[in-house]
């Protein structure tokens, strides 16, 4: 697929801030003046309100309430996301219109799924979803985020930024996957860095761990 004849103005950075539920600020500017309006439960069983992402960056596992373990992880990689934003540059080019534009996933990396263990994770290194998954059946979503089910789990990929993350000129996408498993109490968020390079190129993840 070629890339997308875009503006200049498209190829700016973005942030989806309809997928960062709490986020307080709607004109972002940097990283620590960020506002959140957002409210979990403490270990202790009482209130913590976060106001900005240093306050969610200091905050420990055991200092939440163990079934809102997953919120924190959600919000914890939200945040991530918007720091990245936060220091992503302007792209010359984008070869991400399968994915950004007709909200296809079936292409990516087989490694953009919350793998359970290394066997698993190494199982998929060479792969992509729609040829590892036995099952995968996509929706789209009126908010854009994309519905995923496959043989275990039920997923929404959330493409929450857009920009170069990696000095290469080329657009990138974050995706905030959020997980559960069907018939089991799992859940969880994972977040994934994806690129194409070129046209006739494959989707891949960038690891910035």
């Amino acid at each position: 697929m070629a890339c997308t004849n875009l503006s200049a103005d498209s190829l700016k950075p973005k942030f989806f801030s309809d997928y960062f539920t709490g986020l307080d600020t709607k004109q972002i500017t940097d990283y620590a003046s960020s506002k959140l309006n957002y409210d979990l439960t403490s270990s202790k069983n009482k209130n913590i309100h976060f106001s900005s992402c240093t306050q969610v960056d200091a905050t420990k596992d055991q200092d939440i309430l163990m079934s809102e373990y997953h919120l924190l992880t959600m919000l914890r990689l939200n945040c991530k996301a918007l720091k990245m934003y936060t220091l992503a540059n302007k792209a010359n080019i984008t070869f991400l219109t399968e994915l950004l534009a007709d909200k296809d996933i079936s292409n990516l990396p087989a490694t953009a799924y919350p793998y359970v263990n290394n066997e698993d994770k190494n199982s998929r290194i060479s792969g992509k979803l729609k040829s590892y998954q036995k099952k995968l059946i996509t929706k789209v979503s009126t908010d854009g985020s994309i519905e995923v089910e496959t043989e275990t789990d039920n997923l929404i990929y959330n493409i929450i930024a857009v920009g170069d993350f990696n000095g290469d000129h080329i657009q990138d996408a974050l995706i905030r996957i959020d997980w559960h498993v069907i018939n089991a109490f799992g859940k969880g968020s994972k977040l994934v860095l994806i690129t194409k390079k070129s046209s006739a190129g494959s989707f891949e993840e960038i690891n910035f761990n």
